[in-house]
């Protein structure tokens, strides 16, 4: 039994269009501050929560549009829902699973071949008087659109045999210790046989207030008492008032569930409420994983100390947990992912965890997580990851990437990059520039210059704003007007017929004997050649070569550069053995070869750049700043004007 798809419609920042999640075994819900991440899991509790007060739709719950108010939208008499399709594939199975039985009345199937299905709907209307009506329905058929078109409804009793454990940010475990009808422990304890354990309480209780009153002064407490009553009350009833020290009540004992832990620094039990507020988190979690395997246990009738009919086991649980960073240091984080998956490998167990701990998801599998981000109407849109196709060597990459870099999943805007020297240059760079690289939340991400096109890809489904620093390697091998024409070539199969493939085809060759590729160019209308063109679409380059030897150009005092004419040694060093038309370069840039193999080919670029970088101030930096930075702090600041936090 699994629950496939989620739909939210007109849930708190889930817009009136229906919007669907595809649920794994283990779902990453991922996105900024205020994308619905909370909603999602409290979407799933206002359907199967054991807890009432998180299963009642709420008037916050219905959704307000950006350009309307609380007041106006009740008068509206609004409607939202929430959908689930669960999935049976063991129904196919000639074993028995608990999971089939109860729902079995209500599945359907959509082909011969086809996994039966469950689909449920709970629906909740707002009146104009403030109250909420809601009904929870098996939908039966539906039309083409979708929409139902023949409902049954969902009983108390098969709403119970699915439960969401919804574990929000801050994880208070005394809700569930405790002998209450809704917590874990209290559940269990209540379907408990304790007729043995009734009879010798009552022993124990007797013992207890026997030697508790032979103290003197308990008896001489005793003795007054009596004495006043007695000349108060007259009655022939209760005329002898004896202290006693509990009733023997089984009830009056469990309500003093508590949970200790030992040992302790002292050497005494110590109780989880002076657990820290981490240890508290874990001990919540570990309630709902004990409770579920003992559900298991009961359901497969190898736990018989247990009444099922009292505990009412489900067949199908979902764990929501909420941002498990939260008062946790990283190590647990790995901890509590395992658990969770040994828990979901039992395919009677799903787990939704919102989180923001990019360490968490170098983790995780990009298939297994699901994006929200707001739109400009302030709804939240769903995305999903997808990975290259038919190129298992691309998709390798991007995964590595992926896992790498997962802040890309939490940032406004992100830049791509060549390698390490763009990731220790283009921060300072953006902070001399106004843009605080943390304040603004953007990510420099290094590709090394491959497969590019399958990151624009994977950045435009998940609608994460995105500029691009290439190298323009001019006078190297395939580069130049090579690396103009890639760049054209791959936007056109991220957004097909942004530029025309006769133009694309007409333009130079890598080692045409022509000049190389500039920004403003003479042989193109008004001066705007393909490198202006791809600006406009965010992609810029480091021309001529890379960013290495634009630094070293525009800042030669804090490099310590020493110009020095090549020999062709050195020259086949900085620009590879199959290098063309290198005598086009100007010949300040050739007398910088020496320099640059010394320092960037042979040293380390990163600390060359972190050495000079140290000798700059802001101001500086800004004054010598290349032309082609200029241009992309200009272009980054006014995407970040439209973009929301």
């Amino acid at each position: 039994m699994k629950i496939t798809v989620l739909r939210l419609s007109n849930f708190q920042s889930f817009g009136q269009g229906p919007t669907s999640l595809n649920l794994t075994d283990i779902t990453y819900v991922l996105g900024p501050n205020g994308a619905g991440k909370t909603a999602v899991l409290e979407a799933l509790s206002r359907l199967f929560s054991p807890v009432a007060a998180q299963r009642t739709i709420r008037i916050s719950d219905f959704h307000i549009p950006a350009t309307s108010g609380t007041s106006g939208i009740q008068n509206e008499e609004p409607t939202l829902w929430i959908e689930v399709d669960i999935e049976f594939p063991e129904a196919a199975s000639e074993d028995y699973h608990a999971s089939v039985p109860p729902n079995f009345d209500h599945m359907m199937i959509e082909s011969s071949d086809g996994v039966p299905k469950v689909r449920i709907r709970l629906t909740a209307k707002l009146a104009v008087d403030g109250v909420v009506e809601e009904k929870i329905e098996y939908i039966r058929q539906a039309d083409e659109l979708g929409e139902p078109t023949v409902r049954a409804e969902m009983s108390r009793y098969d709403r119970g045999h699915i439960e969401v454990h919804y574990l929000p940010a801050r994880r208070d475990p005394s809700d569930h210790i405790a002998y209450t009808t809704t917590s874990l422990i209290g559940r269990t304890l209540r379907a408990v046989d304790w007729s043995q354990e009734r009879t010798t309480l009552a022993d124990l209780a007797e013992q207890l207030t026997s030697a508790l009153t032979s103290n003197s002064a308990v008896s001489s407490l005793g003795l007054h008492l009596a004495t006043e009553w007695r000349g108060l009350h007259q009655g022939g009833f209760f005329t002898d008032p004896t202290i006693a020290f509990g009733r023997g009540e089984l009830e009056g004992v469990l309500r003093q569930l508590t949970i200790n832990f030992s040992p302790s620094h002292d050497e005494a039990a110590v109780p989880f409420d002076r657990l820290s507020d981490g240890q508290k988190s874990l001990l919540y979690i570990s309630l709902v994983l004990a409770w579920q395997s003992l559900v298991r246990r009961v359901l497969r009738n190898e736990e018989t100390s247990l009444d099922p009919n009292k505990l009412r086991p489900p067949v199908h649980t979902i764990i929501a947990l909420e941002e498990p960073e939260n008062s946790l240091s990283p190590q647990y984080l790995g901890r509590i992912i395992r658990q969770l998956h040994n828990a979901c490998d039992q395919g009677d167990v799903q787990a939704l965890i919102a989180t923001h701990a990019s360490t968490l998801l170098r983790r995780v599998e990009p298939e297994s997580i699901c994006f929200l981000r707001l739109n400009t109407a302030r709804e939240t849109t769903v995305h999903r990851i997808s990975l290259p196709e038919n190129n298992d060597t691309a998709a390798k990459y991007v995964r590595e990437a992926i896992h790498a870099y997962p802040e890309l999943y939490f940032s406004r805007l992100i830049v791509l990059c060549e390698g390490d020297s763009e990731q220790v240059v283009l921060p300072r760079v953006l902070a001399a520039a106004g843009i605080a690289e943390d304040d603004a939340s953007i990510s420099v991400v290094p590709l090394g210059g491959r497969h590019v096109n399958y990151f624009w890809q994977l950045l435009n489904e998940l609608k994460i704003p995105h500029v691009t620093l290439l190298d323009l390697d001019s006078a190297r091998y395939q580069a130049g007007w090579g690396r103009v024409r890639y760049a054209l070539n791959q936007i056109n199969k991220v957004k097909p017929g942004t530029y025309e493939e006769e133009k694309i085809n007409n333009l130079p060759k890598w080692n045409d004997r022509v000049y190389f590729p500039q920004i403003v160019d003479a042989q193109f209308k008004e001066g705007k050649g393909p490198m202006y063109s791809l600006e406009t679409q965010g992609v810029f380059f480091s021309n001529p070569i890379d960013l290495d030897l634009l630094m070293i150009e525009a800042f030669p005092d804090a490099y310590g550069v020493v110009y020095e004419s090549p020999d062709e040694k050195t020259i086949m060093s900085v620009l590879g053995k199959s290098h063309a038309n290198e005598d086009l370069l100007d010949s300040k840039i050739l007398e910088l070869f020496d320099y640059y193999h010394a320092e960037f080919n042979l040293k380390s670029k990163p600390a060359t750049h972190l050495h000079a970088l140290s000798m700059l101030t802001d101001e500086a930096l800004l004054k010598g700043m290349p032309e082609v930075f200029k241009r992309l702090t200009e272009h980054i600041n006014e995407k970040m004007k439209n973009l929301p936090e």
